[in-house]
């Protein structure tokens, strides 16, 4: 079985402490919405760190939040990714959450669907 990667595109954050979702639009054509993994970058313009989570996602408290990712230096773009190899396409996309301590930073996001 062959598996397609996606490049679903940027994903900003206008304004801190109201986490947004990946826009339903970025992934249109994977029926249902989920997919063997992901990968989550920072962009290379953003000042503050970015909170990744599920439904739920606190940056103050860190409720429900998987991971901070640090401020992108010259040599570094720090990521977090996920993946279920036990089974195909488990994890679900509108259950992502991405959080910013500033406005307008954001992140890339790229799945793979098996």
């Amino acid at each position: 079985m062959a598996a397609n990667l996606l490049g679903l595109g940027r994903v900003l954050v206008p304004t801190p402490g109201t986490p947004v979702v990946i826009p339903a639009s970025a992934y249109a054509s994977i029926t249902p919405p989920s997919v063997h993994a992901f990968i989550i970058q920072v962009l290379d313009t953003n000042v503050g760190k970015i909170y990744v989570g599920v439904v739920g996602l606190d940056k103050t408290t860190r409720a429900n939040c998987l991971i901070v990712l640090p401020v992108p230096t010259t040599n570094s773009l720090p990521s977090f990714q996920a993946a279920v190899t036990m089974a195909a396409n488990a994890l679900s996309l509108p259950m992502i959450r991405i959080d910013a301590d500033t406005a307008n930073d954001g992140v890339i996001v790229s799945v793979m669907v098996a």
